[in-house]
């Protein structure tokens, strides 16, 4: 080799050595901070004095609403249920929201409706064949995403999804 890629290598190791020595030993702390002595220096915030606690919540007050909690009414009326009709993502009987969640075609299909509780909130899944009552209505399963419910002037189509 010649001398030159000898001296380049040598030059190469001699940085690289001192690199090493420089990050991983270190012969003083590089800070002065003694976290096992328990000192603190926080230092405690300035508080607002009284009057002028007072004078900013006043300046305030011309901007806070005071908002009363909306009470929505849940589910739909007698009239607004025996209107439903077409293709709906979720029929309201009484005081159960109907919801289609699986069409499952075995040697006997059969479907998965979500019953939602309005008043309590609690949900179950229930099993439904073909041509089963459900909640009042006569239920024809149409295809894996769609089931029809009937009862006497009503026809809905009840859907996974809507379409886009």
């Amino acid at each position: 080799m010649n001398k030159l890629t000898l001296a380049a290598i040598t030059a190469c190791v001699l940085l690289l050595i001192s690199d090493i020595t420089g990050r991983f030993i270190q012969k003083q702390p590089q800070g002065q901070n003694d976290f096992s002595a328990g000192i603190n220096n926080a230092q405690p915030l300035p508080l607002l004095s009284d009057p002028a606690n007072v004078q900013l919540t006043q300046l305030y007050t011309n901007y806070v609403e005071v908002t009363k909690p909306v009470q929505t009414e849940q589910g739909l009326s007698k009239a607004a249920q025996a209107a439903q009709n077409g293709e709906l993502l979720s029929v309201f009987a009484g005081d159960l929201e109907l919801s289609l969640k699986a069409v499952i075609f075995a040697p006997i299909p059969y479907v998965l409706i979500e019953q939602k509780n309005i008043k309590t909130q609690q949900t179950t899944l229930v099993k439904y064949i073909n041509e089963q009552s459900v909640a009042g209505y006569t239920l024809s399963i149409l295809s894996n995403t769609q089931v029809a419910l009937d009862k006497a002037p009503q026809h809905i189509t009840l859907v996974m999804y809507q379409r886009g």
